[in-house]
């Protein structure tokens, strides 16, 4: 077994070697322990999905510091506090009565953004900046940039007018993180030039305030380092060993944090998957990973490809898939685990059917359901509407994992606030939401129009409200995330389209509001005694788990419905532009098939998506819910493509 040697030279000082402590790692596989052991130069380690790749950095950490390297010296990089807390508890596990050091180490294990702070309260003085400075979240920042807007907006008045200050605080994020170059912007355009004197304001502001963003956790790190070559060299003496966890998930401003902390020689140990780099419009770069070669020419590549997680035929529904990406890094996964069952591709007439047949299906699975672990993957958030009337329908419990529940959104509740003072005048609720979240102005048009016209359907209100208000163009300026929005609200246009009348269409909103807490009344069956059968244990906490894809990355299920496979929704219709867009939509296809461990169905309705043509037939079973037929899918027949008038 290859030992490593403490580092020396000009990026550190050459100490006295402890006795070396053989680790035999008997939970690794072969390609793991390669991993692991590597010798001392760039390692980039390339995992396939729910091939272990944690348990290989944190036993990587273990091996450096079994090898003599002292803890201190070691820094383990991670994406969210979730991943850090879990590596830092496997660490934990290896305690000193089994000869292993204790449950804590000195070694750093967190996010890019902790490490920053850590790092910026030592040096803010290089920044004009105390180290008592205060960190404004996103909230701050968008306030912030308001604040601005409004004091400059004086001067260009219609700058000011045509963007919102989400727009801009969005865009001073993406300067900041790389992915818009500042240098690019020019003073003779109008927007830019506003955009210019707003971010110079909004920096002047921070430094006024003692204060960094959230972003400046990172970027201004690199500022001082680029300024302070020495305080670089003591960073990289205290780091000499730098791992860092999704790699592929990188954006502009982290690469060159990783850069010129690693230094040369680099030791940098990283791990990742292109295959799941699903996160480009966070500014995720996806060259850094498949250049991680060209920028270190002596590294180490080992490839993981045995695969944990999931039953054979899902992986190889799911490797067949990807291969059809251009872009990568060939992998060819694999799994000792059972072939399993085929992959279901179900077609439904419409949305509301496919959430049917959904939560029909969940209710059939073995009782009890909570004992199997389910999730409901969907691209957009909008799709959960259906899914949640239909769960409420068959009693189903569910949580929404990163979200809020449709009703509870901000536009669907200023719509449904709306339609309520149309319905019943004297809802003081809803007017003071509307009065509170429109301005006087907007709220003042609507109010007038109620006056005069009563007699519209759920649809014409809805589309009459956001007419006379203005509606998009208020949550255009205010979010960011304006787009999903609008999605939403075109799923409640969708769904008050079947009503011809407001009363019952407000009655059915009403009564789907998801439950609050569990059903006082359970079945038998879900009581069970516990071992010294002193008392009884209800349970009936719910399995069933809702969320985007985004979200799901390195979560796990034993089954999984990817709801809304159609063209148009997954690829997403605004990822049709280039092949890099196409192909992540691809990826965000592989991500949600490689998060089921025993059982995988794919619905959709409309146009199928292309990616359910790229499966092989003999992997999966079709079944159409309109006809009952069980056939295999010919994504290409032109019938599917042809509309009658």
């Amino acid at each position: 077994m290859p030992i490593l040697q403490h580092p020396c030279g000009k990026h550190g000082n050459l100490l006295a070697a402890p006795k070396i402590r053989k680790m035999n790692f008997p939970d690794l596989n072969p390609q793991q322990k390669l991993a692991v052991q590597a010798p001392d130069k760039p390692l980039l380690i390339v995992a396939g999905a729910g091939t272990g790749k944690t348990r290989t950095l944190t036993s990587r950490l273990l091996y450096l510091i079994e090898s003599g390297i002292p803890g201190h010296h070691i820094i383990a990089i991670t994406f969210t506090n979730k991943a850090a807390k879990e590596m830092a508890q496997r660490v934990g596990q290896y305690q000193q009565p089994t000869g292993r050091f204790g449950t804590k180490t000195d070694s750093f294990i967190g996010t890019f953004h902790s490490l920053g702070a850590r790092i910026l309260r030592s040096e803010a003085r290089h920044l004009a900046r105390t180290s008592s400075f205060v960190i404004f979240d996103a909230g701050d920042s968008l306030q912030l940039v308001r604040k601005i807007m409004k004091a400059i907006g004086g001067e260009t008045k219609k700058e000011a007018h045509d963007r919102g200050p989400a727009y801009f605080a969005q865009k001073i994020s993406r300067i900041k993180n790389r992915v818009i170059d500042m240098s690019g912007l020019q003073h003779s355009n109008k927007e830019d030039a506003f955009m210019l004197k707003i971010f110079e304001r909004y920096e002047q502001e921070l430094l006024k305030q003692n204060a960094f963003d959230f972003d400046d956790l990172i970027e201004k790190v690199g500022e001082v380092f680029r300024g302070h070559p020495e305080i670089l060299e003591k960073y990289r003496k205290r780091f000499q060993y730098v791992l860092v966890d999704e790699y592929q998930d990188l954006n502009n401003c982290q690469y060159e944090l990783i850069r010129l902390l690693a230094g040369d020689p680099a030791r940098l140990s990283v791990v990742g998957d292109d295959q799941q780099m699903i996160y480009s419009f966070r500014g995720s770069n996806f060259k850094i990973f498949l250049d991680f070669e060209n920028d270190w020419p002596d590294a180490n590549v080992v490839v993981l490809e045995e695969n944990y997680r999931s039953t054979a035929n899902i992986i190889k529904a799911a490797s067949a898939l990807i291969q059809q990406n251009n872009y990568q890094k060939p992998k060819n996964l694999w799994t000792k685990n059972e072939e399993g069952a085929p992959v279901r591709i179900v077609e439904a007439e419409d949305e509301d059917t496919e959430a049917e047949w959904i939560a029909e299906t969940i209710s059939n699975f073995q009782f009890p359901i909570f004992k199997k672990s389910t999730a409901i993957l969907y691209r957009t958030n909008a799709q959960s509407r259906a899914i949640e009337q239909a769960l409420i329908e068959h009693a189903i419990q569910y949580q929404i994992f990163g979200g809020l529940r449709f009703y509870e959104r901000k536009e669907i509740k200023d719509i449904v606030a709306a339609l309520r003072l149309v319905q019943n005048p004297k809802d003081e609720v809803s007017r003071e939401r509307l009065e509170k979240n429109l301005s006087k102005g907007r709220f003042l048009k609507f109010h007038e129009f109620l006056k005069n016209e009563k007699y519209f359907s759920p649809s014409e209100l809805v589309s009459t409200f956001l007419e006379r208000t203005g509606y998009f163009e208020l949550i255009e300026k205010n979010f960011s995330n304006s787009d999903d929005r609008k999605e939403n609200i075109a799923e409640l246009l969708n769904f008050a389209s079947g009503f011809t009348e407001l009363a019952p269409f407000l009655e059915q909103i009403a009564l789907l509001q998801p439950m609050d807490a569990p059903s006082a009344t359970y079945n038998k069956k879900l009581i069970t005694n516990n071992k010294n059968e002193q008392s009884k244990v209800i349970s009936h906490q719910s399995s069933v788990h809702l969320m985007t894809i985004h979200l799901a990355k390195g979560l796990e299920f034993d089954a999984v419905f990817v709801a809304g496979c159609s063209e148009g929704i997954l690829p997403h219709n605004r990822s049709l532009g280039s092949e890099a867009e196409l192909e992540e939509e691809r990826r965000l296809m592989y991500v949600a098939m490689t998060r089921a461990k025993k059982e995988l169905f794919l619905s959709f309705h409309d146009i199928p998506s292309r990616f359910l043509g790229e499966l092989p037939s003999e992997l999966a079973e079709f079944e159409s819910l309109s006809s009952g037929d069980r056939r295999t899918l010919d994504v290409d027949s032109e019938e599917r493509y042809i509309t009658l008038d």
